[in-house]
């Protein structure tokens, strides 16, 4: 089944983990064409190779998302090459953190910049776009942690993700109504690079984690590239301003042991 058949699909942070899985995944339902742009272009060509080999058209940019001129020109970039820009995934971003009263300013902004404000503009710049062609799906990576439980020493990431998930909901209702559905996945713990980074660097034993999940184990990024591919179908057609978890139960879970 080809649930993105002929779709032209823009993604931030498209080399590794979420991101990649997702690419090949909208590769797999049919998409034409998948753009990816992130800062490790070596990571980038090995997914652009995977992806012509299912064969879909490519397209691979280096960039740093909080340049805000370089993530309009991405956006302008797929344009101008494939024509036009049917569904646009704001990915990419860090984890980690560090006491509240040790969070330095430095880490503050960039954690707010990286994983809230590029959000934005990148959804603003495809957008406009979209807004111009008659339609379209955004969808951003938010996360569960802003769902139920909160976790200490990630002051910063907290209320970037947060808003993430507000600014999803303020472009539903914004762009609804002109053909744009706007939406946001909430992954759980997954074995990505990122996430093995967090916990080694704050020493967070993977049986806690687990005993936290009801289901016992962790996400597959392979999970959360169906959940993408469904809420950028038209499957998903009513499906507008939402947070759709894929945490295996842990935010519905109000006492985690």
């Amino acid at each position: 089944m080809n649930r993105l058949q002929g779709k032209i699909v823009g993604i931030t942070g498209g080399s590794a983990g979420f991101g990649r899985a997702m690419a090949l995944a909208f590769a797999r339902e049919g998409a034409a064409a998948v753009a990816i742009c992130d800062l490790n272009m070596e990571d980038a060509a090995a997914t652009v190779k995977d992806l012509e080999e299912i064969g879909t058209k490519t397209l691979a940019v280096e960039l740093d998302v909080t340049d805000t001129a370089g993530l309009r020109a991405y956006v302008q970039q797929i344009i101008d090459t494939f024509g036009r820009l049917d569904v646009w995934v704001g990915n990419a971003g860090i984890a980690g953190g560090a006491p509240a009263e040790d969070e330095t300013e430095e880490f503050w902004r960039k954690m707010i910049d990286l994983d809230l404000n590029a959000v934005f503009f990148g959804a603003q710049a495809a957008g406009r776009h979209m807004l111009e062609q008659g339609g379209g799906v955004i969808l951003s990576t938010a996360s569960m942690l802003i769902e139920q439980h909160t976790q200490a020493y990630r002051t910063a990431y907290g209320v970037a993700k947060t808003g993430v998930v507000n600014l999803t909901r303020a472009l539903a209702v914004e762009w609804g109504g002109r053909g744009i559905r706007v939406n946001a996945i909430g992954p759980g713990f997954a074995n990505t690079g990122l996430f093995q980074r967090g916990r080694t660097e704050h020493s967070i034993p993977v049986e806690d984690l687990l005993s936290r999940v009801p289901m016992g184990r962790f996400v597959e990024v392979e999970e959360i590239a169906a959940a993408a591919v469904f809420l950028a179908s038209d499957e998903a057609s009513f499906i507008n301003g939402h947070l759709l978890l894929v945490d295996g139960g842990w935010s519905a879970n109000s006492s985690p042991t």
